[in-house]
């Protein structure tokens, strides 16, 4: 019997801690996608002001190479919420007007996660908390495109 009460009691101890973790993560990763964002976009806009224009458009996880060796090694590997980092320059991003932004689309066996709360938590870190207005949007793929120049 006392055995049955101590596990009854560590049961309800995980459940009660799950929605915390969960917030947890869902933080951590909308931390860490921010941080990349923001590192990545540095970038390009330094290399905008220095030479007048901004790097060709480039295919997903494929740093352009007007800025190889700026941009740090996670810009070609899978995103902390899934999918890839694409630059995108001079085209619709996903659907979106944008003169330069960066993508974070799903790719062949890496989609992006369909947790609304997490891209949320993206936005509300980054922009106005809304992925219909601002400059982090929601692509027309389910993409995230923070627009860095419309």
């Amino acid at each position: 019997m006392e055995i049955m009460v101590v596990v009854v009691i560590i049961g309800l101890l995980a459940a009660a801690s799950l929605p915390a973790y969960r917030l947890i993560t869902l933080r951590s990763k909308a931390a860490s996608v921010v941080n990349d964002l923001r590192t990545f976009s540095t970038v390009f806009i330094a290399y905008s002001i220095q030479n007048g224009r901004y790097p060709d458009d480039g295919d997903p996880q494929v740093v352009p190479p007007q800025v190889a060796g700026q941009l740090p090694g996670n810009f070609s590997q899978r995103t902390p919420i899934g999918g890839v980092y694409k630059w995108n320059f001079d085209t619709p991003a996903d659907g979106i007007p944008a003169k330069a932004a960066i993508i974070i689309q799903a790719a062949p066996g890496n989609p992006i996660l369909d947790d609304l709360d997490q891209l949320e938590a993206i936005d509300k870190q980054m922009d106005d908390g809304n992925l219909t207005t601002g400059n982090l949007q929601l692509g027309s793929t389910n993409s995230l495109v923070f627009i860095i120049e419309k």
